[in-house]
């Protein structure tokens, strides 16, 4: 499905393919500033129908009517979703919305219980298939799942450089 992409084989069974555009974005969003707000979106790609592979094309960016701060965000779905939608009809709908991406200021991020709840809710509203969620930290990417109601990061990446 990429040009250019990064295949990432995950524990659980699970393998992930991430566009280097996409590993770009998240290495320049990096909260490496003391005084950096969080950055964050959805994630917009595609999965396999088994639910055991992904492909992570590209991902929404805080838009103007997000807020941000240091440890948190307010995401306003209506101006993501325009987004999705688009990149859904152009690709005659083989993209779509496949799960969240947010920053922390930490090195290796570890999702708060605010994190969690989201994700659930995501979960909820989209029942349908598969979700990921990915945290950004200052070096470390790390990519969630849910599992029996537990999510887990089945896989870990040093992302600085």
């Amino acid at each position: 499905m990429f040009v250019h992409s990064n295949q990432l084989l995950v524990t659980e069974n699970t393998r992930i393919h991430v566009s280097e555009k996409l590993l770009g974005i998240w290495r320049d969003k990096r909260q490496l500033d003391k005084n950096s707000h969080e950055a964050f979106g959805v994630l917009i790609g595609s999965q396999s129908e088994c639910e055991s592979e992904f492909w992570l094309e590209t991902c929404t960016l805080p838009q103007s009517q997000d807020s941000a701060t240091r440890t948190s965000f307010n995401l306003r779905a209506s101006q993501h979703q325009i987004v999705v939608d688009s990149y859904y009809e152009s690709s005659k709908g083989t993209l779509g919305y496949v799960g969240t991406w947010h920053t922390h200021p930490e090195q290796s991020p570890i999702p708060s219980h605010v994190d969690i709840a989201d994700w659930r809710k995501c979960i909820e509203r989209n029942p349908d298939r598969a979700l990921l969620f990915v945290i950004i930290g200052q070096l470390d990417m790390c990519i969630f799942r849910e599992s029996n109601g537990t999510f887990n990061c089945i896989y870990k990446e040093r992302i600085d450089g």
